[in-house]
C-alpha cells in the first residue's frame, strides 16, 4: 500500500511558534527594527522548510498487514505492520502506524529497509469485516506539524465467536458420544469424505454399521465382517450446534467456539453438526479453522 496525499495538521508546539513569530513580525513593524524583521522572517523560513520536510520523510512508506488465524471477537491478538521504505537516498524518521485503534512506532527506517512491529488490536464482534484505513503519521523534523496520510487496507479479517466455557450439563447435552459418530456419519447431507489415510484401524461389524465402514480386505481374510476405525473417530466427538443455540446463538456458538479452541490445544479430533447435518470431522488444525470460519459466518 503506498501513500496517498499527503495531509498537514499544526501541531501543540507549532501552534506556540507560530504565535512567537507572528508577535516578531508585529514587533517589525511597529518598531523598524532591523533584527526584529531579521528574527520574524527566520521563523517563518525555518517553519516552511519544517513543513515541506515532514512530507517528504513520510513519502516514500509503503506498509502491509498480516493478521494471525485465529482471531476471536473480545479477545486481544497480534497483528503484523510492516513498513517498507522505497526512498533510495532518505531515511524516514519518527513514523506512526495506526490500524483499528492499535498503534506502532518506528524510530527510523533507512533507505531500502524493511522493517515490522506488533499490533495489539481487538475485534469487538464475530464475522467477516474490513481492517479499515490505515494511518501513517509523523512529527518530524521539529515537532512544529504533523504530516500524515490514509490508505485504504485490503486485508480482511474474520473474528470468530468469543470462546465461553458452556456448563458441564450443556457440555454433556450437545455433544455426540463416540459410539454415536459412525451413525453420524451415515446421515446424508454433505459430509467430509474420509480417506484410507484417516484409518486408524479395525474393529468387528456391529449390527448398524453403514456399508461404506466395512473393510472388505480385512473382512475377506478373517472371514468375518469388519469395519474401518478412522483416526477422526478415536478419541473425538461431535458438536450439535442446534442444542448450543437453541436457547441463545451467540451464547452457544461462543461455546462451540470454546470447544474448538480446546481441541486445538490438544489435538483432539471433533467434529461439527449444524440443522441435522454433519459438516466434518477431524483432528487436523486446518479443518477445525474452517469449523471456526463457518461458526463466524453463521447466520
Amino acid at each position: 500500500m503506498r501513500p496517498g496525499r499527503v495531509r498537514m495538521a499544526v501541531h501543540r508546539s507549532g501552534k506556540i511558534y507560530i504565535v512567537v513569530a507572528v508577535v516578531l513580525g508585529v514587533l517589525a513593524i511597529n518598531g523598524g527594527n532591523n533584527f526584529h524583521y531579521l528574527a520574524a522572517a527566520s521563523l517563518l523560513g525555518y517553519m516552511a522548510v519544517s513543513g515541506e520536510a515532514g512530507k517528504r520523510n513520510v513519502r516514500g512508506a509503503s506498509v502491509s498487514l498480516s493478521f494471525p488465524d485465529e482471531i476471536y471477537a473480545g479477545t486481544p491478538f497480534l497483528a503484523t505492520v510492516e513498513v517498507t521504505n522505497t526512498k533510495r537516498f532518505q531515511a524516514i524518521s519518527l513514523l506512526d502506524v495506526s490500524v483499528l485503534g492499535g498503534a506502532a512506532f518506528f524510530p527510523a527506517i533507512l533507505p531500502g529497509e524493511k522493517k515490522a512491529a506488533a499490533v495489539k488490536l481487538l475485534a469487538p464482534r464475530r464475522g467477516m469485516s474490513d481492517a479499515g484505513a490505515v494511518r501513517l503519521s509523523s512529527v518530524y523534523p521539529f515537532n512544529l506539524f504533523t504530516c500524515s496520510f490514509s490508505i485504504p487496507c485490503p486485508e480482511r479479517l474474520t473474528a470468530f465467536p468469543e470462546p465461553l466455557m458452556a456448563d458441564e450439563g450443556v457440555r454433556a447435552s450437545c455433544m455426540i458420544g463416540i459410539d454415536d459418530l459412525e451413525e453420524a456419519l451415515s446421515r446424508p447431507g454433505p459430509q467430509r469424505q474420509l480417506s484410507d489415510s484417516d484409518i486408524a484401524g479395525v474393529r468387528p461389524y456391529a449390527e448398524g454399521d453403514p456399508m461404506r465402514l466395512i473393510h472388505w480386505k480385512s473382512s475377506a481374510k478373517t472371514g468375518s465382517l469388519k469395519s474401518r476405525l478412522y483416526e477422526a473417530l478415536s478419541g473425538g466427538k461431535i458438536i450439535d450446534l442446534d442444542v448450543l443455540t437453541a436457547s441463545g446463538v451467540e451464547k452457544g456458538l461462543s461455546c462451540a467456539s470454546w470447544e474448538i479452541m480446546d481441541s486445538i490445544r490438544t489435538g483432539e479430533a471433533i467434529g461439527l453438526m449444524n440443522r441435522g447435518q454433519l459438516l466434518d470431522i477431524s483432528s487436523e488444525r486446518h479443518d477445525k479453522l474452517s469449523m471456526l470460519r463457518a461458526l463466524a459466518l453463521y447466520e
